[in-house]
């Protein structure tokens, strides 16, 4: 199932962190829901909103699958994951300043330059007006809702509830709170799929807020997207008849440490008593 000593990095993308593991050369992690639950605990693992596994693609220079920290597969495009993969690819040799690389949603393009990872995200032409907010899919299935005081959204309570409300039950939704600062600059709180708890940012949730304040509130290109984990700069071009393309993600990784484990030592999760 897994190398008994599995060599990863740990990054984090704005707060957004992730075991990255190279499948590209000598080692293969296979996907296990434990073992990815493990991993992925952030008092008897290694701690991570999810995993994200560089792998070997005819056709492109690497392709990224994605699991969250509850186990599951992710079931779209994670953008700070893939900015992370991408530095750690650089620093891996396999990749210089760029690549051309295959997520669940499609091919995409990201660079590294002075210090700022790049991700390009496919084009966008449709957002939904949905109840009290905005619906739309940019390689994730994300609701972009309006607030004025951010700060006092109960995620627990108001948050995750909701992923899975009406039109949403069978694959759930990403839920996005967005308050407006500024000129071209939100506030952006996420509750995703896959996780239990709020994460400190999301790279497509900040995208699809960002597209949602352009087409409805006015907002242009760039955008500063701020989240508890720090801030995010999406870009892109409008096109009159409403269609988004050339959609950017910008922002600084960092890899905080790398190093080896032996999934096969950490405990059952059984064995944690959940009081």
């Amino acid at each position: 199932m897994v190398s008994m000593q599995l060599r990863f990095a740990k990054y984090q993308a704005c707060g957004n962190d992730f075991i990255i593991i190279n499948n590209f050369q000598d080692q293969y992690c296979t996907y296990s829901p434990m073992v990815t639950q493990k991993l992925c605990h952030r008092q008897f693992g290694i701690g991570a909103d999810g995993i994200i596994t560089i792998e070997k693609k005819i056709g492109c220079d690497f392709a990224l699958l994605h699991y969250n920290a509850d186990g599951s597969q992710g079931g779209g495009l994670c953008a700070n994951g893939s900015r992370s993969a991408l530095h750690y690819a650089q620093q891996l040799g396999i990749v210089d300043k760029k690549a051309d690389f295959i997520a669940i949603d499609g091919l995409h393009t990201g660079y590294i330059c002075n210090d700022l990872v790049y991700l390009t995200l496919q084009d966008v032409d449709v957002i939904q007006p949905l109840d009290s907010g905005y619906f739309l899919d940019n390689g994730t299935r994300h609701y972009v809702e309006r607030v004025d005081a951010i700060q006092t959204v109960n995620m627990q309570e108001v948050g995750f509830p909701r992923r899975n409300r009406h039109p949403f039950e069978k694959e759930g939704v990403n839920l996005n709170f967005v308050q407006l600062a500024e000129e071209d600059t939100i506030l952006v709180r996420t509750c995703e799929c896959g996780l239990a708890s709020e994460p400190l940012s999301c790279g497509t949730g900040a995208v699809a807020s960002a597209l949602v304040f352009s087409a409805y509130y006015g907002l242009n290109s760039p955008i500063t997207v701020i989240t508890k984990g720090g801030k995010l700069q999406v870009t892109f071009m409008r096109l009159s008849e409403g269609l988004f393309t050339h959609i950017h993600l910008i922002g600084r990784v960092y890899q905080s440490f790398h190093g080896m484990v032996n999934p096969t030592t950490l405990p059952p999760i059984s064995e944690w008593n959940k009081l």
